[in-house]
């Protein structure tokens, strides 16, 4: 009989011997995790020899970014795209510096990642190493990392020894993915990478048992909601049901929860992903660049309930703390409790999660109402309206621009155009800025799931990146960046990854030559003149063409509609268009 030898394992069959950088890249493949975005550095060489090992494994592999802000917005759109950790690595002193933007906005959009930054070698704690990043030191010529990064993530430590550093790391990884979730940082020297590592890791059930669905309800408060909902549908009152960013679990149940009692559907800013427009409740986004048919959702004096949901009731998110919003007919409902300290004048507060609270009335409303709903016709859904334009029941500001045939462009036709004619499974990536006025205000899809925003801490230029690492998150789907000319000359140079991935990206680039949001606004506020102009003209059709992206300049609606969309969208490599936008069209500004 013919013994087949035993298969050695990559590992085995690598000769360097095992170190903690080769267990910490076991866990970060424990959790799924494909792709560790950052740049490297001296002090984190033996990481990155760890994830070329790994990556002949078919296991994690570094995606060499060009900042580390880019290599944060990389990771949190791939996180927040697959719903599973992302990772994120970057070296002592500045590298982990210029983590911080991408990590303030990561942690305000609830995206777990895994922060691996390097660290000064112990021994010369205190003595001005290079880069030295040392916790607690006030030298001028240290960079606490520990400390900068203390403050934006959900936990961050130091790893001194090589025996701290799977609890550590065990302790970051529950902190990422409970809730609320977010950011954790390491902070670890190369003393404890470079050690030598136990053949196994201690903890193999972790991501099981964090990644595990879980469900709670404070049910005396649900129980009081339900007396309150009663009541006021007996009494023949409303409901508005107020959709926030963190909504997109309970999407179908809010729609079906307002058909059951018909109650209008308004949305938050970034909630409006989780909303279908032409569902005939829906009234659109309350607030900044929103629609006034939602604040007259609101403002209905037949109105005896408004349901906030999974909203954490910021300034945007209340229209400037607007009493039309804010008042006893309030209840407040999210999953984490945090929250509710904005919310003192709400006449419920109800923490769970959100499908549940939902499923419960839901079936309760079913069991209770059951006669007279099956009576009940849902009116017409708006599926007669052309996709791209806004449904009959929300009020448009300039709504004649969506056909506009004017040179310069009016952004209006441009977000209708590319909500038409891309895929239907096109993922939208609005960067900040008057991208984000004309998006929110402006842009209608029946797959408006696939739209994202990030409005929490919102940084210029987060779309770049984050559209790298959500086509990374999704193989061979299209994914449309919309960036504004100022922010893509912040962190444009991030396309030149998505040409080495070779990801169908089109960034689409709203040109005004000017900082455009804060012009018009300056207008809107101040009577003393500034333009905020970029004043060095910019070919930025001819930079992308020169690392290896396809690129087109547009400046008419024709020019707009004869490009190739399925070509751009299926192939392998990005796609930039300097799209040329009439400079004084003003955004729609301020609240409606």
């Amino acid at each position: 009989m013919t013994q087949t030898a035993p298969v050695s394992s990559p590992q085995a069959a690598d000769p360097s011997p095992r170190t903690m950088s080769d267990l910490l890249v076991d866990y970060l493949e424990l959790f799924g995790v494909e792709h560790v975005f950052g740049v490297p550095g001296g002090h984190i060489t033996r990481l990155y020899e760890a994830l070329a090992i790994s990556e002949q494994r078919g296991g994690p592999r570094s995606i060499i970014t060009r900042h580390e802000t880019g290599a944060m917005f990389m990771a949190a759109g791939y996180a927040r795209e697959t719903g599973k950790l992302g990772a994120c690595c970057a070296t002592t002193g500045p590298g982990a510096s210029n983590l911080v933007t991408g990590v303030v906005t990561s942690s305000a959009d609830h995206c777990p990642v895994l922060i691996i930054s390097g660290q000064s070698a112990l021994k010369f704690a205190g003595r001005g190493a290079l880069q030295e990043s040392s916790p607690h030191l006030r030298y001028p010529d240290n960079a606490d990392s520990l400390s900068m990064l203390h403050s934006c993530t959900r936990y961050s430590d130091l790893v001194s020894n090589a025996d701290q550093l799977e609890h550590k790391l065990a302790a970051a990884l529950t902190a990422a993915m409970r809730p609320l979730r977010g950011p954790v940082h390491l902070s670890i020297p190369p003393e404890v990478l470079n050690a030598p590592a136990p053949d196994a890791i201690a903890y193999p059930n972790l991501a099981n048992l964090l990644m595990a669905p879980h469900s709670f309800v404070d049910q005396v408060a649900l129980d009081k909601l339900w007396e309150r909902l009663q009541t006021v549908l007996g009494a023949g009152q409303k409901v508005v049901i107020y959709v926030g960013h963190e909504c997109g679990p309970v999407r179908e149940e809010l729609a079906a929860f307002a058909t059951l009692i018909d109650a209008a559907l308004i949305t938050t800013q970034r909630g409006k992903t989780w909303v279908d427009p032409y569902h005939p409740q829906s009234r659109g986004v309350f607030g900044g660049w929103g629609h006034s048919t939602a604040r007259e959702a609101l403002s209905d004096p037949a109105v005896g309930l408004i349901l906030a949901v999974g909203t954490a009731m910021g300034q945007l998110a209340t229209a400037l703390w607007d009493p039309v919003l804010l008042n006893d007919r309030l209840v407040h409902i999210h999953h984490a409790d945090t929250y509710f300290a904005r919310t003192p004048m709400a006449a419920i507060q109800v923490c769970g999660t959100l499908s549940r609270v939902f499923a419960t009335l839901i079936d309760r409303v079913k069991a209770q109402y059951h006669h007279s709903l099956e009576a009940t016709t849902p009116p017409p859904n708006g599926h007669a309206v052309p996709h791209g334009y806004p449904p009959a029941q929300i009020t448009i500001k300039g709504l004649e621009a969506y056909d506009s045939e004017a040179v310069p462009l009016k952004p209006q036709r441009l977000v209708r155009e590319l909500s038409d004619r891309c895929p239907p499974a096109t993922r939208f990536v609005i960067d900040n800025g008057n991208c984000l006025s004309w998006s929110v205000h402006f842009m209608f899809s029946r797959q408006m799931e696939n739209y994202r925003w990030s409005l929490g801490q919102p940084s210029m230029g987060w779309a770049v990146g984050t559209a790298v690492g959500v086509a990374l998150a999704l193989p061979k789907t299209p994914v449309v960046c919309l960036v504004g000319d100022g922010s893509y000359l912040m962190y444009g140079q991030e396309i030149t990854v998505a040409v080495e991935e070779g990801l169908p990206v089109i960034f689409v680039l709203l040109n005004d030559q000017a900082y455009g949001m804060i012009k018009h606004r300056h207008r809107q506020t101040s009577k003393h003149p500034q333009d905020y102009l970029i004043r060095t003209p910019i070919d930025f059709a001819l930079m992308a063409q020169a690392v290896g992206a396809q690129s087109y300049t547009v400046r008419t609606a024709q020019e707009l509609i004869s490009l190739d969309y399925g070509e751009m969208c299926s192939r392998s490599g990005p796609t930039l268009l300097d799209v040329y936008i009439d400079p004084e069209e003003a955004p729609p500004l301020g609240v409606a």
